[in-house]
């Protein structure tokens, strides 16, 4: 998002001449570039490899009194044919030229032919194109943690290159063994990518293997340096069910920060975000900008988090570690939730007064590698703070604490199998919070909710989340506590949470509004977390309950059902 207040207009400078022809053995590029509202942002240049030579620059561009589309001059560059060019757009806000102020985008064109765009991104956004033919490995898609099993072989290649490509060969090899080969027929456009899949699949074994991606058949391929990838992936011996993290940099003084906020915390809740058994977990944490910068909620924890990500804007989410655009932190939302999970992440706490003691218990189902860290985030469930400067006056999700600090608690290498443990304990004060305290908002200690994660230091990965809900109160059900349904509202397909201590025999039920059963199962359930699908597209649009039973324990959820 962009700044409350701005410091004026800026001055557009490029660096290139309009070419009517370029000499032989040149050719003639361009760069179009349209901003946003705020194109004082946005600079780019377009270099050799290295950086040089420099063949064109632009910006930073005027701001504009609207959000909207603002098309500046293309600038025109003529290029050594062969040349790899490199290509970097950057936005000092760290928002991009797209979408919220304008669908802002640039375009680079050679011979009139788009070969590279974009727009979409945070901070920087880098492309390459080859003045002649080139079509390389872009990525493999695969996990660094992968389940066991029968495993297709996916990627992308993408032509860099200003000539089409048609045909080419592709092979994989695990380990060094014999390759597995596949001719693809298809023609790929300059500019274009091409997503293939072998049809031999993989069957991956437990344990770590080397992947090796070759791609030929391309003659005059003037850039083979991209005709080749390797990754490593490792096989887990299991999987379980993934809690998504969502964190949220915002504040009470940012108005953009209310507006998406109205939207996404009835979404959140929808989802039972927070709440045992649920398949999300949020922690949202509160800035000391813009101004006036006096958000009470605002502490060095928040601060430290902030610094980790590098945010400059806010509103911020970011999804298990990667950060995500406003409008489509739903969607990453939904995409991460469908993704397995390879460690098993058990979280607790004890109340003693006002301090909390937080226990928490982890074991990787792979080795992985890299360093990592554990998080361990009290938040308060709500508040309500009439004096926000903004339409905004109450609070979900809210950090009050990272227990020990916002740094975290650095873990030894995860390797299967080989449980790590981790307690941290911290006394609040309650009331008075302000700038700087971890004082809670409310009247008791019930308010609050445990979140905890594990993240990869380097690459920003969430591998799970976890939750433990703090109560005073004792003799709790431990079904309704481990039981969430969502999304609710839905429009048929349904996620069933559940969390034993033990395993045991469960029946689910489902009634309409009239009392009616309209759906019954019962099924054998393992201990710990465990997710099913529902599907119940076949039922009209209304409200129902669904009923879920072990033993002597019952509880029930409401959903409704749009469709």
């Amino acid at each position: 998002m962009k700044h409350l207040f701005t410091l004026g207009l800026s001055l557009s400078l490029t660096m290139g001449t309009a070419f009517g022809q370029c000499p032989p053995g040149e050719t003639e590029v361009t760069m179009t570039i349209v901003t946003d509202r705020y194109g004082e942002e946005t600079t780019w240049e377009v270099t050799g490899p290295g950086g040089t030579p420099v063949y064109g620059s632009g910006g930073p561009y005027t701001q504009q009194p609207a959000n909207g589309e603002y098309p500046q001059p293309p600038v025109s560059f003529c290029v050594p044919d062969g040349s790899v060019l490199e290509i970097t757009v950057d936005d000092t806000y760290g928002d991009g030229m797209c979408c919220a102020y304008g669908n802002g985008s640039w375009t680079i064109s050679v011979g009139g032919v788009d070969v590279a765009s974009g727009g979409t991104f945070a901070s920087s956004e880098t492309s390459s194109v080859v003045i002649g033919k080139d079509l390389g490995v872009a990525a493999l898609s695969m996990e660094a943690v992968i389940a066991q099993g029968s495993t297709t072989i996916e990627g992308t290649v993408a032509n860099n290159g200003t000539e089409p490509v048609s045909g080419f060969m592709l092979a994989y090899a695990v380990d060094g063994g014999t390759p597995v080969q596949q001719t693809f027929t298809a023609t790929v456009a300059p500019g274009a990518a091409y997503d293939f899949s072998f049809g031999t699949p993989w069957s991956a074994t437990v344990g770590p293997h080397s992947i090796d991606l070759t791609l030929s058949g391309v003659p005059g391929d003037l850039f083979p340096g991209n005709d080749m990838l390797m990754q490593n992936v490792n096989v887990a011996t299991q999987s379980v069910s993934r809690v998504v993290v969502m964190e949220e940099f915002t504040s009470s003084t940012c108005p953009p920060c209310a507006s998406f906020n109205a939207v996404l915390d009835p979404y959140l809740s929808s989802l039972n975000t927070n709440e045992p058994g649920s398949g999300i977990v949020a922690v949202k944490y509160q800035m000391d900008w813009p101004a006036p910068g006096n958000d009470p909620s605002y502490n060095q924890d928040g601060e430290t988090r902030r610094a980790y990500y590098g945010v400059t804007g806010i509103p911020d989410p970011f999804v298990d570690g990667v950060d995500v655009t406003t409008g489509g932190t739903d969607d990453a939302i939904m995409e991460h939730m469908t993704k397995a999970a390879f460690v098993d992440l058990i979280t607790s706490n004890t109340i003693s007064g006002t301090t909390l003691t937080v226990d928490v218990e982890l074991t990787p189902y792979a080795d992985f590698p890299g360093s990592h860290k554990l998080f361990i985030a009290a938040t308060e469930n709500y508040y309500p703070y009439p004096a926000s400067t903004t339409s905004q006056d109450e609070f979900h999700y809210a950090m009050r604490k990272v227990l020990p600090n916002g740094n975290g608690i650095t873990l030894s290498a995860l390797q299967a199998g080989v449980t790590q443990t981790e307690t941290q304990s911290h006394t609040f004060t309650i009331g008075n919070p302000a700038q700087g305290n971890s004082n809670l908002w409310g009247s008791s200690m019930n308010n609050i909710t445990v979140v905890t994660f594990i993240q990869n230091t380097s690459t920003g990965e969430i591998l799970q989340g976890g939750i433990s809900q703090v109560t005073t109160s004792i003799g709790e059900n431990e079904l309704d506590r481990g039981l969430s349904v969502f999304p609710n509202p839905s429009n048929g397909l349904v996620f069933l949470d559940v969390e034993l201590e033990q395993s045991a025999q469960v029946s689910y039920q489902v009634f309409n509004a009239l009392g009616e059963i309209v759906r019954t199962e019962s099924r054998s359930t393992p201990a710990g977390g465990q997710r099913f699908t529902m599907d119940m597209s076949d039922l009209e649009s209304g409200l129902y309950y669904v009923s879920v039973q072990s033993g002597d324990m019952r509880a029930t959820r409401k959903v409704t059902l749009t469709r």
